[in-house]
């Protein structure tokens, strides 16, 4: 694991770029249906933890909620539940966009929050969706600690994995931002000019997608983490890859439910 600069991480990065660069993440996690492999099992950890409300952290354009709301709408195991949106950088239109569409599911916080130390006011199932790999061990071992430290069930999915052909895919990006940019809205004079005048944008996503597959945890590496916390041994814990369409990659994933709660 080589643990590089994501220049979408940088505080100095402005926010026309982050929110192009999440933006388009977000276009092609919906456009790509990317979580649908982990579907069933969230909704199975969901249903074991008895929560009622999901705290979303690092959620940057919204992560894969569009799709993943209706399918969990026409569970008659959550016939009411809250989403609520948290990023230490948020994107406030996005974020926005998505309550619209569902006001009575969705809510977000409009001010930073940090994953490595949530307000204990914030409780729910905690939620990650390709973020963990923001992290350096010792940041990450925090997020966990945090979590367990509460006694709040955690899942993290990461749609990145050190493997060739996904590689191979981020150095096609700038193509896709190319291409994608004016389905993907609001089209804004600057986001046009630093994706096809001055192709800032495209750049970025390929450059920060790259050093996100070299980020990406293994599974192996994600229990390692996992055992250096003392108190993880009161949770169940569950991690592997969904592999996607019989393809050598897929969704990388860690679960973990207090243990008073696996059981139910």
């Amino acid at each position: 694991r080589i643990h590089f600069f994501e220049l979408e991480d940088q505080s100095w990065c402005p926010a026309f770029l982050r929110e192009g660069v999440t933006d388009f993440l977000q276009f092609a996690v919906i456009r790509f249906h990317l979580y649908k492999r982990i579907t069933v099992r969230f909704r199975s950890a969901l249903r074991k933890s008895g929560q009622k409300r999901i705290i979303d952290l690092c959620a940057g354009g919204g992560g894969p909620w569009r799709t993943l709301i209706p399918e969990l709408l026409n569970q008659q195991h959550f016939p009411n539940f809250n989403i609520h949106l948290t990023d230490y950088f948020p994107n406030r239109s996005a974020f926005e966009s998505l309550r619209l569409m569902y006001p009575e599911v969705v809510s977000y916080s409009p001010d930073p929050v940090s994953a490595r130390s949530v307000p204990s006011s914030e409780e729910g199932f905690r939620t990650l969706f390709s973020s963990f790999h923001h992290f350096a061990p010792t940041d990450a071992r925090e997020i966990l600690r945090n979590a367990i430290e509460q006694q709040q069930p955690i899942a993290i999915f990461e749609s990145t994995q050190r493997h060739p052909l996904l590689l191979l895919y981020m150095l096609l990006t700038p193509l896709l931002v190319w291409l994608a940019t004016p389905f993907m809205g609001p089209l804004r004079i600057s986001r046009l000019f630093f994706t096809y005048a001055i192709p800032i944008i495209p750049l970025v996503v390929m450059f920060d997608g790259i050093v996100s597959c070299l980020r990406t945890y293994t599974p192996s590496e994600l229990r390692q983490l996992i055992a250096s916390i003392d108190k993880a041994k009161n949770y169940d814990w569950e991690t592997g890859v969904e592999t996607l369409r019989g393809l050598p990659i897929g969704i990388t994933y860690l679960i973990g439910l207090p243990a008073r709660t696996s059981t139910s």
